[in-house]
């Protein structure tokens, strides 16, 4: 369990430490859960934690950071969570931005939406689709035109 001496604000300076020390990739794995504990969704959030188990080998640092996270941020008041979203977004531009998008549009997983849908302002890729008889009239003339090939030997 968490240490009850810690009053919210030294958890929320915890967090705001741990996030600046975070990899890209650690805040790409916390993005989600800070968007499902901060939108009050729990079944999002244990998707995500599920997804994050290592059973087999030891728990790392950040599974640690993020397990007080999840301890502490439901009991925080609602200024304490927005003076989250607002430090993190302050410290880094691009995650707040992605996290306001996910808050907005819910998440995306691995980025599905973008692939399949073409922008109007792109031209559509012509991409010529080959035959396979023609594959195979190029093979036959190249295997049936006589190559010679003139072998010296050194003496």
């Amino acid at each position: 369990m968490s240490n009850p001496a810690l009053t919210s604000e030294a958890q929320l300076r915890y967090i705001l430490q741990w996030f600046g020390e975070f990899s890209e990739l650690q805040r790409e794995d916390f993005l989600p859960i800070l968007a499902a504990a901060h939108s009050g969704k729990p079944e999002q959030l244990a998707a995500t934690l599920a997804s994050m188990s290592c059973d087999d080998k030891p728990v790392s640092l950040f599974q640690c950071r993020i397990k007080l996270f999840n301890e502490w941020f439901p009991t925080w008041a609602e200024e304490d969570r927005d003076r989250l979203v607002a430090a993190v977004s302050e410290i880094d531009a691009d995650f707040g931005t992605k996290l306001q998008d996910v808050l907005t549009n819910g998440v995306v997983v691995n980025g599905d939406a973008d692939v399949h849908q073409l922008r109007e302002d792109e031209p559509a890729l012509e991409v010529p689709l080959i035959e396979d008889n023609e594959v195979i009239e190029e093979n036959r003339a190249v295997s049936q035109e006589n190559i010679n090939v003139e072998i010296a030997a050194a003496s």
